[in-house]
């Protein structure tokens, strides 16, 4: 149990500290075609989406096996790139490579889609960069419902009525945030777009529509329409707006384009936006409520049930957010969700529970600590796919687990009539968003969804079994299996001093990342040479681009770290030098790295340098020489 929760936090600190996401979104760039072959991009919670101009050119094996990426998916016309919850820092390091300038790509093949499916694609592009803003609103209304039930405000106290304006923010502006999104996925101009969008929600329009005498422009009626809150109106007129620029670009003579453009764009889009678009729009968006009402009063709790069983389905092909902007539908019209975020509770703790039950039946060391690692996400934090493509899925019959239980779970909290005031990704941090004021006894419903999610499928994981990774391989070559984990135990592994310097007890570091011990058992160096020599014979892992830190794998599986000063990685590179790269093979004693350490002392930074074996929980011990000084080239550590 300490090993396998050592494990969870090792791996969480080295991702953050060691990972060279730059590196990353290279390789991957490299594998799907070329920079060339990107179109575009944009990301959620756990996928990197690329628009492709030919997915023929990516290798989807390839992609798989670059550190950091879960899997592959293809769907809804993207390249789906599974990489858990650091997919936003894979992104900003393809921006600050220049990866994602489209107009570097050539035109893609015009592939006709199905009107629906082009409708969706937009939906889902315009909603997905909004849905941060509207979580963070929608927390801050659950807290509206807990504080006045803990006894810490009243509904009637200033605090909480100006609680309740920050917590309508996005919902009553969304309309000009997804006008904003939507300019971006259409490519019209943004201030354009949020201005046609100003205009529906604007006060003054809003307060002749509730006088109840008839409003009109240019003698043509304006239909009446609640705009704050609405989705579509705004989607639909920042299509409208790409294709009215584009057209009074090509009429405009070249010299008035600066202020004969915005004024004719404006002039047309607002009326269309008035008379056409936005009731219909609003019409529409209320019928989506309207719809679920239906749905809910028709099929009740069996609704709840068969969306929580097929939601793991439309995770696996990414179709799962155009399920949100009905969510946040609902939450706008009726303040609360009954359907879409009360089936997903159940359906993200089930993929938890069967990772959980993998963790403990599984012989595999690599897959017990996947499967708990995943299962921890899934339950904490409501993140599903490190759990379904790294266990349930790719074990088969888990996965069927996972189906039944979101089912059950699902029916139970429908038939308890859970409601959802956020629209936040539901895990068990999250579960406050179910609590209801009025209904205390909601807290008990929550808590009871959960463990039928969780049992169930830890439960029937137990029963249905798997296909153990260790018993395949057994299977197959029995005689090599043991062999290839015997030296584990019984080989002695030497590393070699990189730098000459005085030894110094890594718990006496001053900073606490490494005097911790969390990203590995080591030691560290007052370094008297800025020189780094391989302490083995292996490869270059990882080599950031400061160039204050190296990371390195041996041949016989040492994964050693080389961190030269602290907070040294703010000095961008000035006064280090490398000699090597990522992916290059060095002999024991070569040469790569070079530090000034007279200036980089001279600039105020503490030169310690940390050496550390960040995959530690695969050997027994750690063993650092007793001397007090050595050089490069002298022993340093012996593994066990």
């Amino acid at each position: 149990m300490i090993k396998n929760k050592k494990f969870l936090c090792l791996q969480s600190r080295k991702v953050e500290s060691f990972m060279d996401w730059k590196e990353t979104a290279k390789l991957i760039t490299e594998r799907v075609g070329g920079k060339s072959n990107i179109r575009g991009a944009t990301y959620c919670t756990t996928r990197l989406r690329l628009t492709l101009a030919d997915e023929s050119l990516a290798n989807d094996d390839a992609v798989s096996e670059v550190p950091g990426v879960i899997s592959v998916v293809h769907a809804s016309g993207q390249y789906q790139i599974i990489i858990g919850n650091r997919v936003p820092r894979v992104f900003q390091a393809m921006q600050e490579l220049g990866i994602l300038d489209q107009a570097a790509a050539p035109e893609p093949e015009k592939k006709k889609k199905s009107i629906p499916a082009a409708m969706m694609d937009a939906l889902l592009g315009s909603m997905t960069p909004v849905i941060p803003a509207v979580i963070g609103c929608a927390m801050m209304k659950v807290l509206l419902v807990l504080l006045p039930m803990l006894g810490v405000l009243t509904s009637e106290s200033m605090t909480y009525q100006v609680l309740t304006v920050i917590g309508d923010g996005s919902f009553y502006f969304l309309p000009i945030l997804v006008a904003a999104s939507a300019a971006r996925y259409f490519k019209a101009n943004l201030f354009l777009s949020i201005t046609i969008a100003g205009i529906l929600i604007h006060p003054t329009l809003q307060t002749l529509f509730s006088s109840g005498d008839p409003v009109s422009l240019f003698g043509i009626p304006v239909t009446a329409a609640n705009y704050p809150y609405s989705i579509l109106p705004a989607i639909i007129m920042a299509w409208v707006l790409s294709k009215v620029e584009k057209a009074v670009d090509r009429i405009t003579p070249a010299i008035t384009k600066t202020f004969l453009d915005p004024m004719l764009i404006v002039l047309i889009c607002a009326p269309i936006a008035l008379w056409i678009v936005g009731p219909a729009g609003a019409i529409a968006g209320d019928a989506l409520s309207g719809a679920l009402v239906w749905i809910q009063e028709n099929l009740g709790w069996l609704a709840v049930g068969i969306i929580g069983g097929i939601y793991p389905v439309l995770v696996l092909f990414g179709m799962h957010h155009v399920l949100t902007p009905i969510a946040i539908a609902s939450l706008s019209s009726l303040g609360f969700e009954t359907i879409v975020m009360v089936a997903q509770l159940g359906a993200n703790l089930a993929q938890g529970g069967a990772s959980m039950a993998v963790a403990l039946r599984s012989k595999n060391k690599n897959m017990r600590q996947t499967a708990a690692d995943a299962g921890f996400s899934a339950l904490v934090a409501g993140i599903t796919e490190p759990a379904m493509y790294g266990v349930t899925l790719r074990l088969k019959r888990p996965f069927i687990a996972v189906l039944i239980a979101s089912f059950t779970s699902g029916c139970f909290a429908g038939l308890m009539q859970l409601k959802s005031f956020s629209t936040a990704c539901p895990g068990l941090v999250t579960t406050i968003q179910y609590i209801e004021a009025d209904r205390p006894i909601s807290i008990l419903y929550i808590a009871l969804t959960c463990v039928i999610a969780i049992a169930v499928s830890f439960v029937l994981t137990l029963i249905l079994g798997f296909r153990d990774p260790e018993s395949a391989s057994a299977e197959t070559a029995p005689t090599a299996a043991a062999p290839a984990v015997q030296p584990l135990t019984t080989e002695r592994r030497l590393v070699d001093c990189p730098m000459d310097g005085k030894l110094i007890p890594l718990g006496e570091v001053a900073d606490e990342t490494f005097a911790s011990g969390v990203l590995g058992a080591g030691v560290a160096l007052e370094p008297t040479d800025g020189t780094v020599y391989a302490p083995f014979d292996g490869t270059v892992e990882t080599l950031l681009d400061s160039h204050h830190a190296i990371g390195l794998r041996s041949t016989d599986g040492v994964e050693l770290l080389v961190h030269i000063g602290r907070d040294t990685v703010a000095l961008n590179g000035q006064h280090f030098t490398a000699f090597v790269k990522v992916g290059d093979t060095v002999k024991k004693g070569q040469r790569l790295l070079a530090c000034d350490l007279d200036a980089v002392r001279a600039a105020g930074y503490d030169i310690t340098t940390p050496v550390i074996v960040t995959n530690t929980d695969e050997f027994l011990d750690i063993v650092p020489v007793q001397q007090p000084a050595v050089k490069h080239g002298d022993r340093l550590l012996t593994i066990l």
